[in-house]
C-alpha cells in the first residue's frame, strides 16, 4: 500500500462525515464565493457543509457551528487579511474535531480509533495491516501539506486551537518550534511577527529566554543530549511542551528529530508539518518509520 492509503486518522475523521474520501467531502466547497464570513460571523463553508450533511449523529450542525465559530474567532485573532481555501478550512475543522475529542476523553478517542482501525485492517492483507493506536501516541498530529498550501498560517491557527481546548486541562511548560535550518527559523520569526505572535529565535546568550512566554524557535541541530558551545540539552526544556516541527526529517541524522520531539512532548503535545512526508516514509524502512 502507498503511504497515503495508510492515513487511518484521516480516514476516521472522514468517516464521521459519512464519506470515504476528501474529494467526497469537499466537492461542494470549492467555489471561491464560500471563502467569506456572513453577517452572523459564520463561514459559508459551514453552511455549504451542513446543507448536505442533513441529520449526522456523529457531527450535528450545532457542534459544527461551534467549531466554525472557533475557526472564525482564531482567524480574527491573527489580525491578517485571510480567506481560507476549502482545503485549509477542512484542515482546521479536522483539527477542531480531534482536539475536542482528545481533551474530552483520551480513553474514548483511543477506543473509537481502534474500533475503526479493526474495520480498516479487515480489508488489508496481514502484512499490510496497521498496528493498534496506543494511548501515548495520541498527543501527536501530523499535517501533510503541499508546498505553498499555507502551512505556516495553519500552524499559527493550530496554536490558538490547542490553547483553546487545553486551557485548564494540561500544564504546558514552553511552546517550541523546531526547524531544519537557520534560514527557515528566520522566516518563521517574520511570520510570527506578522500574526502578532510573540516569538524569539533561541540563543544560549539570550538572558531570560527560558523564563519568557515567547515561542522559542530552534534548529533541530542545536538540540543534543548535553549542552555544548552552540547546542542545548533537550532535557533543559523539560518534557511537557507544546512542540511544532516544520520539516523535521530534513537536515537531521537518522531518527534524532523524532527522538527530540518525543522527549520534548511526552507530557505535552506535538504538531508536525511537512510537504515531503511521503518521500521521507518511502526512504525509511519498517513500521517504526510510521510512528
Amino acid at each position: 500500500m502507498k503511504f497515503n492509503q495508510k492515513l487511518v486518522l484521516n480516514k476516521y475523521i472522514l468517516s464521521l462525515f459519512e464519506v470515504e474520501t476528501l474529494e467526497g467531502l469537499s466537492e461542494n466547497l470549492k467555489e471561491e464565493r464560500l471563502e467569506v464570513i456572513n453577517e452572523n460571523g459564520e463561514s459559508l463553508f459551514y453552511h455549504a457543509l451542513t446543507s448536505v450533511l442533513f441529520e449526522n449523529k456523529n457531527l450535528p450542525k450545532e457542534q459544527l457551528l461551534l467549531y466554525d465559530n472557533n475557526i472564525v474567532r482564531h482567524t480574527k485573532t491573527l489580525n491578517r487579511d485571510i480567506k481560507w481555501k476549502y482545503f485549509q478550512y477542512l484542515t482546521l475543522l479536522f483539527t477542531e474535531i480531534y482536539l475536542d475529542m482528545y481533551f474530552k476523553s483520551k480513553e474514548g478517542l483511543l477506543k473509537n480509533l481502534n474500533e475503526f482501525l479493526k474495520q480498516f485492517n479487515d480489508n488489508l492483507p496481514k502484512k499490510e495491516q496497521i498496528e493498534r493506536f496506543k494511548y501515548e501516541e495520541l498527543n501527536k498530529l501530523a499535517f501533510w501539506n503541499a508546498t505553498g498550501s499555507g502551512k505556516t498560517l495553519l500552524m499559527h491557527m493550530n496554536m490558538l486551537q490547542f490553547n483553546h481546548y487545553a486551557k485548564d486541562k494540561i500544564k504546558i511548560n514552553k511552546t517550541l518550534l523546531l526547524t531544519p535550518n537557520e534560514g527557515l527559523s528566520e522566516q518563521h520569526k517574520l511570520e510570527f511577527d506578522e500574526s502578532n505572535i510573540e516569538a524569539e529565535i533561541f540563543s544560549k546568550d539570550s538572558k531570560g529566554l527560558f523564563e519568557s512566554n515567547a515561542i522559542e524557535i530552534i534548529e533541530n541541530t542545536k538540540l543534543k543530549d548535553e549542552d555544548g558551545d552552540k547546542t542545548v540539552a533537550v532535557d533543559s526544556f523539560e518534557d511537557n511542551n507544546l512542540v511544532f516541527i516544520d520539516e523535521g526529517h530534513r537536515g537531521s541524522s537518522g531518527d534524532e528529530w523524532k527522538t527530540n520531539r518525543d522527549k520534548l512532548s511526552v507530557n505535552g503535545f506535538a504538531f508536525e508539518y511537512s510537504a515531503t512526508f511521503g518521500q521521507a516514509i518511502s526512504a525509511g524502512t519498517g513500521k517504526k518509520k510510521l510512528n
